[in-house]
């Protein structure tokens, strides 16, 4: 694709609106260290879908409960409350983006991919005492938002890429740039930096397929990368690289 047309998608992203009030609601939070625990229930409480996800989260083995987590209240407690104002912010962006329509990509193994990721990027953080690591969460959230504003913003040219690294037996980046000349992971990048996320998440949503070109947060976005690496290896694809 030539840059003209790289040109116009980024256009076209530049156009892409503003997140949902809720989900402005939900950055605020997220920037709030003395938030309490009956604001964010109060928020989750009036989304079923949020509350949904968030139990769905709290009872899977990561947390190994003794029994069934059936209250906001009680997710909250297991999940503590950063990881929750992160899932709340994913869910809430991949639900901004939903409606694109039928083709090959599984929106449910998607998301599981993308909860698998972020768990297992927030333990390695803490694995290896990584300083300021309360990124690594939502980081692993998002990674791969940019696949599903392909999904729904460039439809044909997604479906496409999918066709030829399905044909050619190519990762799903070299498919990007061969059919369109642009990343998921640039896409994300471009989308996060519009929204004003902070600098760190950004960077590595960005580098979470390349680390080592990462001169700031290289740390994170190597934990990024070995994630991503790691939730694939024990079942949980979603599109290939």
């Amino acid at each position: 694709m030539n840059s003209k047309n790289i040109d116009r998608l980024i256009k076209k992203i530049e156009q892409i609106p503003t997140l949902p009030i809720v989900s402005q609601k939900i950055m605020l939070l997220l920037g709030d260290e003395d938030v309490s625990l009956s604001k964010v229930a109060s928020l989750i409480e009036r989304d079923q879908a949020l509350a949904i996800k968030i139990l769905k989260v709290a009872n899977s083995a990561f947390y190994r409960t003794l029994s069934k987590v059936s209250s906001i209240d009680h997710a909250l407690v297991i999940l503590g409350i950063e990881e929750v104002k992160a899932i709340l912010l994913a869910f809430s962006i991949h639900n901004f983006f939903s409606g694109g329509r039928d083709g090959n990509f599984d929106r449910v193994q998607f998301w599981k991919h993308s909860v698998v990721c972020s768990q297992i990027a927030k333990y390695l953080g803490r694995y290896f005492k990584l300083p300021h690591d309360d990124t690594l969460f939502l980081s692993g959230l998002i990674h791969d938002m940019g696949k599903v504003v392909l999904d729904k913003y460039f439809h044909e040219e997604f479906e496409e890429i999918v066709d030829y690294v399905a044909t050619n037996g190519e990762s799903f980046s070299k498919g990007e740039k061969k059919v369109l000349g642009i990343t998921h992971y640039q896409i994300a990048a471009k989308l996060l930096q519009q929204w004003k996320f902070p600098e760190k998440v950004i960077m590595e949503v960005f580098y979470h397929h390349a680390p080592w070109h990462d001169k700031n947060y290289v740390n994170g976005s190597i934990v990024l990368y070995l994630a991503n690496i790691f939730t694939k290896m024990v079942g949980f694809c979603s599109l290939e690289g």
